[in-house]
């Protein structure tokens, strides 16, 4: 049996000479088979793992910012508003005891 190939029949000769039967050596050497022929190409490997962890860090990030971006927005508006209303009311009130 040299690297690139897969000798089925040696195999299942192998798997029958230690008591499988007919049809278990024949399923397992099929699922040998199947398992080689595999095309591995379309499993993920680490650096994908790790290229779209970071992406994903890097969404997150960006979202963060954004959300404190917006929070900042807003209070700095309530912040404005609450003062615009009590230089009003302390306008109106000083020109009330005039």
């Amino acid at each position: 049996m040299s690297a690139g190939t897969l000798d089925t029949l040696a195999i299942a000769r192998r798997l029958k000479a230690v008591g499988f039967t007919e049809d278990q050596a024949e399923a397992v050497t099929g699922v040998l088979r199947d398992a080689r022929e595999t095309d591995l190409s379309t499993l993920a490997t680490k650096s994908d793992l790790r290229a779209e962890i970071g992406a994903a860090k890097n969404e997150l990030r960006t979202e963060i910012a954004e959300a404190k971006f917006e929070i900042l927005k807003w209070v700095l508006s309530a912040i404005g508003f609450q003062t615009i209303v009590i230089v009003g009311a302390i306008v109106a009130l000083t020109k009330g005891l005039r």
